[in-house]
């Protein structure tokens, strides 16, 4: 009768011993975890807002592709200023008797600032990091969609918010929202400019990036 007791209480003892190395093992990879993986530092901590991925282009991204990813942020953040002097020269179009319409569309581009990021900043980034074909056509694509968007508000509709030529042209007789138009026109235009020579640069800069990884799983 003593035999079952005692193994059971091996068993038992068995089980506690796995427990605790399975707790030991969980907190080991955890702890390798955080230290292979940096904190999040984008978006900056702001009120409600918290940092959600770890965003580094100096130590992230490879020394050969540092600077067209430094262009492409460029690009991006003066994308966000741009959006925004689009309203206040829409604004002042308004306050010169100009389109309600066209001063409210303007704020609809505001969703430009999450929808950059989001659509062909990040995935761009990624494709330096991650070396990914699908991540490079999620790119190419979303390159290609900032890019229609810088011209159609360079082209500049009047009555569809964007502040660029033909909007400009309109309200020549008018001089100080003419002068700002002016400035939006130009901007976008060169802001446009450069997204699609920064665009056909990345369709070549990538295609070496994956050539690169092919000829490395060829070699191993």
């Amino acid at each position: 009768m003593s035999q079952p007791e005692f193994t059971e209480e091996i068993v038992s003892a068995k089980e506690a011993e796995n427990n605790a190395r399975r707790e030991r093992l969980m907190r080991r990879s955890s702890n390798m975890a955080n230290i292979m993986d940096p904190p999040p530092n984008f978006p900056p901590e702001c009120c409600c807002i918290k940092p959600l991925i770890y965003h580094n282009i100096k130590l992230q991204i490879p020394v050969p592709y540092q600077r067209f990813m430094y262009t492409i942020c460029g690009l991006y953040i003066s994308l966000i200023g741009l959006i925004l002097y689009n309203i206040v020269a829409s604004t002042v179009v308004l306050i010169y008797g100009g389109s309600m319409m066209h001063f409210g569309l303007s704020w609809v581009y505001l969703v430009g600032l999450p929808g950059g990021w989001v659509v062909w900043y990040y995935n761009t980034y990624l494709v330096f990091t991650e070396a990914s074909s699908v991540r490079r056509i999620a790119a190419i694509v979303g390159l290609l969609v900032g890019a229609v968007y810088d011209a159609w508000m360079a082209i500049g509709l009047t009555g569809f918010g964007g502040c660029g030529w033909v909007i400009t042209i309109f309200s020549i007789h008018s001089t100080i929202p003419f002068i700002f138009l002016l400035v939006s026109a130009i901007l976008w235009t060169l802001h446009a400019v450069t997204f699609f020579i920064m665009f056909f640069r990345f369709i070549k800069i990538s295609s070496n990036i994956e050539q690169d990884r092919r000829n490395i799983y060829r070699d191993i």
